[in-house]
């Protein structure tokens, strides 16, 4: 409630309660303060988590979660029906599904906001969306922290990798820690969702002067930590390398493409596998348009089934509200 009610409420009382004194005593003045409404308020019904909250839950539950890579919102919806708790959206996927791009650095933070927020608000686990270094300065880092907030996306991971990136050593390369520092903080600072998660994003295990140094990673880990990072990304580990680096950062390590069972018996929080589905899946668009070429007509490949495409859409729902619709208009 506003300052400007809370004293347009007080004053109404002191009217009522001044004007029932006069009248006829402070019982009267009493019944007026507490209107029939305010003593029979309704029990308070509990809300459903947000995204941000049950991303936060995942990282303090025991034991690791598996999460999936979605490049659309279908197989996002397909991953949530399948049973998994979260899902991943990479700028890779992105710079390739939707724009014909690897990933150098080519795409747009609006566009990872774009095509990373409709996946988000598609379902109904929280979605864990790439930010690549969340723009060019800490001014830029603050902005898009708000516009990733604003998208529903659950959590946001930022990379100390500089452009053009993922190109390898000797052609890509690491900012300085204290750059990386910074842009933590400015997200940081632009949290309005206290439980909206910031990943630090590491690629020094690859990119640093030493590739492989494990000490070089987990001071950078601690910098970002102490900079207000809620997580590590360190990309290029092993599974006998986590608990090292969760107890030398103090922060919940988010792993990527690292086998399950070999982590199972670690600290790793966050399990993601990525960049292993789009490829494949564009095989099969290939060899499908490749036997309409040959034949006439498309090729018969396993498909899903109807009931879960079905589900997948929210057919059921979009008939029900169809019914009611015609109903009303009398058709």
């Amino acid at each position: 409630m506003s300052e400007e009610k809370k004293t347009e409420k007080a004053s109404r009382r002191d009217f009522l309660f001044k004007g029932a004194a006069v009248g006829g005593g402070l019982a009267a003045a009493a019944a007026a303060i507490v209107p029939a409404a305010e003593a029979a308020a309704p029990a308070q019904v509990a809300r459903p988590q947000t995204a941000t909250e049950k991303f936060r839950a995942l990282l303090q539950r025991p034991g690791l979660t598996v999460v999936p890579e979605a490049h659309t919102v279908f197989a996002a919806r397909l991953a949530e029906l399948n049973g998994f708790d979260c899902v991943y959206t990479g700028g890779n996927m992105i710079s390739a599904m939707h724009l014909g791009f690897d990933d150098y650095g080519i795409v747009t933070i609006s566009e990872l906001i774009q095509y990373g927020g409709h996946i988000a608000r598609g379902v109904d686990i929280p979605c864990v969306v790439d930010s690549d270094q969340l723009g060019e300065t800490a001014l830029t880092v603050h902005r898009h922290t708000k516009e990733y907030q604003r998208a529903g996306i659950a959590a946001l991971h930022v990379e100390d990798t500089r452009n053009p990136k993922h190109q390898g050593a000797g052609v890509s390369s690491l900012m300085p820690p204290e750059e990386m520092a910074l842009r933590i903080q400015a997200a940081k600072e632009a949290k309005y969702d206290p439980n909206f998660t910031i990943i630090a994003r590491s690629d020094a295990m690859s990119l640093f002067e030493k590739k492989g140094d494990l000490t070089e990673l987990i001071r950078r880990g601690k910098m970002y930590a102490q900079a207000g990072a809620d997580a590590f990304f360190p990309t290029g580990i092993k599974a006998d390398q986590i608990n090292a680096i969760t107890e030398g950062t103090g922060l919940p390590v988010v792993s990527l493409n690292v086998p399950i069972e070999p982590q199972r018996n670690t600290k790793v929080k966050i399990c993601l596998h990525a960049v292993q589905v789009f490829q494949p899946v564009m095989k099969l668009y290939e060899d499908m348009i490749l036997g309409l070429k040959a034949n006439g007509e498309f090729p018969k490949p396993p498909r899903l089934p109807q009931e879960k495409v079905d589900a997948v859409m929210r057919t059921a729902k979009y008939q029900e509200l169809t019914n009611r619709w015609n109903k009303v208009r009398g058709t």
